[in-house]
């Protein structure tokens, strides 16, 4: 199949993106899609909920992302162009299954930037109450999607400052909690087994289900591959930058988590679970400490909206250059940044008008159904395309890494609360209708399909 850059037909070039992402930029953006300062959504609830062992399920679900994120770099090798979790199972497996993954991964990518614009500016707004909420919203979102539509270059730019800033803030946030430990009872207390393992509150059912609400914090690795069209060197990067975003994320979860445990071992007693990390801040490191992170928080939606956002309008891209999307309105580029201008706009809207009238429990739950979901299929991807279709009886490169993805993946998507399941398969239901009529009964193929 020949590549989108040089697809041209008697002058008429194809929609293209500019090439200027190197690994560097592409591992800054996974990090800023995920965020280091991630834990701090879900802290006081996951903690809760682990009987005081977040530290191990956020190791449970970094082996878990580290499976699917080989999967990613493998069929990112192979298909080294836009649209990720979407393209790959199209491509590997069957054009319709693909369109599903697509859709279900849409939802997780959609509900990124609207989070983070409900969490950006209710913290900004809790920092300055005479500015009203949803006052903030519009000012991140027009942030957001200004840096989007000037081009991936300034976003990757942007998101280089604000990864330093977040990561400076978590290494002073670090540094306090083990001073406060130490000050209290010596250096000997920075050792601890108990954030690992609590012989008193161990249950493998609710480390589990910890772990799936962990992953909420890695959702962003897979969205490099979005990038594949933007990258130099896509076939060599690409599954180096999921790795490496993924193992450095999750190193950095678990060292927040586990000094936060270690500050506030009694994970009942936080004054709000919603703010949690904030308490142990504040306990830490006092008052200027916890403003600090709240300033991170705030900057952090901005990295993890710019990324979002981004990936959302490629997967789009993608998904209208296969015409299973309106091919007109989605493959429009501006003339000038080449970006998929309409998208980022219509992901603005949407986002504005979710973080306005949504609640954020819903929001966050419903992500890594979307994630999950494409998680999956990506390591079915790798066993149908490598194992089976091209004959690579590479037994454990190909077949046993991307099965054991496949089956951890499956197994925290099962454990997913029931409201989560329930409005999820509603989801897949409207997109199986769509794809009915949109494919006539499942008949018609997108044309890149037909060209392989």
């Amino acid at each position: 199949m020949s590549n989108v850059q040089s697809n041209t037909t008697q002058g008429n070039v194809a929609p293209h993106f500019k090439r200027v992402l190197t690994l560097k930029d592409l591992v800054i953006y996974g990090i800023a899609f995920m965020t280091p300062i991630a834990p701090a959504y879900i802290y006081g609830f996951a903690a809760q909920s682990t009987g005081g062992m977040l530290p191990l399920a956020y190791l449970v679900a970094m082996v878990a992302m580290m499976f699917s994120a080989y999967s990613y770099g493998r069929m990112a090798a192979a298909f080294p162009i836009g649209g990720s979790t979407y393209t790959y199972t199209q491509r590997a497996i069957n054009a319709h299954l693909g369109f599903f993954a697509g859709w279900a991964m849409f939802m997780d990518y959609v509900l990124v930037p609207l989070i983070v614009f409900m969490v950006g500016a209710s913290y900004a707004n809790a920092l300055i109450p005479t500015i009203p909420y949803w006052v903030w919203v519009l000012l991140i979102a027009s942030i957001i999607t200004f840096v989007n539509i000037l081009g991936i270059g300034i976003a990757a730019k942007a998101n280089q400052v604000l990864v330093i800033f977040m990561g400076i803030v978590v290494v002073i946030f670090v540094i306090f909690c083990m001073k406060a430990v130490v000050g209290e009872d010596g250096g000997s207390s920075l050792i601890s087994i108990t954030p690992f393992f609590n012989g008193d509150t161990f249950a493998m059912t609710a480390i589990i289900s910890g772990a799936a609400m962990a992953c909420f914090s890695f959702l962003g690795f897979d969205s490099i591959t979005t990038l594949s069209e933007e990258a130099v060197n896509p076939k060599e990067d690409i599954w180096k930058a999921a790795i490496l975003s993924c193992l450095i994320g999750g190193i950095i979860f678990i060292v927040q988590a586990y000094v936060a445990q270690l500050v506030w071992p009694d994970v009942n007693s936080f004054s709000s679970a919603d703010t949690a990390l904030f308490d142990i801040a504040n306990a830490a490191g006092g008052a200027l400490l916890a403003t600090l992170y709240t300033v991170a928080i705030i900057a952090s939606t901005f990295t993890a909206g710019i990324t979002g956002q981004a990936s959302a309008s490629r997967l789009m891209f993608s998904m209208g250059r296969d015409e299973v999307l309106s091919k007109k309105f989605f493959t429009h580029l501006h003339p000038k940044y080449k970006t998929p201008v309409y998208n980022i706009l219509l992901l603005c809207s949407i986002s504005i008008v979710g973080a306005i009238f949504l609640p954020i429990n819903v929001v966050a739950e419903l992500m890594n159904f979307g994630g999950l979901a494409g998680f999956m299929l990506v390591n079915l991807s790798v066993i149908v395309y490598y194992y089976f279709r091209k004959k690579e009886k590479k037994f454990i490169r190909y077949f046993l890494i991307p099965a054991l993805g496949f089956l951890i993946c499956l197994y925290l998507f099962i454990n997913l609360s029931p409201i989560t399941l329930k409005v999820g398969f509603i989801w897949l239901a409207i997109g199986f209708v769509y794809a009915l009529f949109k494919t006539k009964g499942f008949k018609k193929y997108p044309p890149s399909f037909k060209e392989m």
